[in-house]
């Protein structure tokens, strides 16, 4: 095979995805105003089983939602339960890439669910953990949940609370689609020339050669503030070189740039860099049991 073919079938395998991730980005736009709405007001917000609503709105792949929740948990609206379980919840680009391909579509079903799950029992255990402090800081700060400030979303675009445009509706999900766009088809042009100079068999067992090790390497990657990380992750999957819960895991640490949100807007470093290696200890974490039973089976 020749450069050019390389090249080409990269191009090719990319402009696929293309048309579905337009899709899936039109319709989050088109939801996001109302969701973030509710989410910023919701009573939802505020209970005992808070986590499991912030895995729900996690889901919706948008690292917007994530950067959303760090405003809230920096003025102590929602508790850090909530916020590990929006954090570990967010797909990303994870979502709109494997919905192009459909032989993947119970891997993604999966993918979902344990991160799901995951997130509710994190969230739920920090919370139980920690109810006495969230409880006085959120009685202190709930009322004020209406007038938080608008904030940044995926693309460093202002998230806002007026009715959108068809500018809004369509130019910001073309965009961000393009820029998903070019990153998986510099990711889809690299592994190609990695496969055509080293063989795909090599690159597979170097991936494998992390073995129970896998995780943590993911992990990292996910760790990575920015959509390119769950697009790597999400690439490195399909093309078989990472595990399921290699996958996992790094998509259970990749929250999107929710990460250098919580750093800005949260004034406490110390506590700030303790929710960052949580998320990635339980990223880890659900990746090695998840390949620990995948072995098994």
């Amino acid at each position: 095979m020749e450069i050019l073919e390389v090249l080409l079938e990269a191009v090719l395998d990319s402009l696929k995805m293309l048309p579905v991730i337009v899709v899936c980005y039109i319709l989050i736009e088109l939801l996001e105003e109302k969701i973030l709405n509710k989410y910023k007001t919701s009573n939802l917000l505020k209970g005992r089983f808070a986590p499991v609503f912030s895995s729900g709105i996690g889901l919706i792949p948008q690292c917007g939602f994530s950067v959303v929740a760090t405003d809230l948990y920096s003025k102590r609206i929602i508790t850090v339960g909530s916020l590990m379980a929006i954090y570990i919840a967010t797909s990303d680009e994870a979502l709109p890439i494997m919905l192009s391909y459909p032989d993947k579509y119970l891997d993604l079903i999966i993918i979902l669910a344990i991160k799901f799950f995951y997130a509710v029992v994190v969230g739920l255990l920090i919370d139980a953990l920690l109810r006495r402090k969230n409880n006085s800081k959120i009685a202190e700060n709930c009322a004020t949940a209406s007038e938080s400030q608008n904030v940044c979303g995926c693309c460093h675009h202002e998230l806002k609370e007026e009715k959108k445009t068809l500018k809004d509706i369509f130019i910001h999900p073309l965009v961000h689609s393009l820029k998903i766009f070019s990153f998986i088809l510099a990711i889809n042009i690299i592994f190609g020339l990695l496969i055509f100079y080293v063989g795909e068999e090599n690159v597979k067992n170097f991936m494998l050669s992390f073995g129970v090790f896998q995780p943590f390497f993911s992990g990292l990657v996910g760790m990575i503030p920015n959509c390119s990380a769950s697009v790597i992750i999400t690439e490195l999957f399909i093309s078989g070189n990472i595990t399921l819960g290699s996958c996992i895991a790094g998509l259970t640490t990749n929250a999107g740039i929710a990460l250098v949100a919580l750093f800005k807007f949260n004034k406490n470093f110390k506590e700030n860099c303790l929710i960052a290696f949580s998320l990635y200890f339980f990223g880890v974490l659900i990746g090695v049991i998840v390949n620990f039973f995948n072995f098994c089976i």
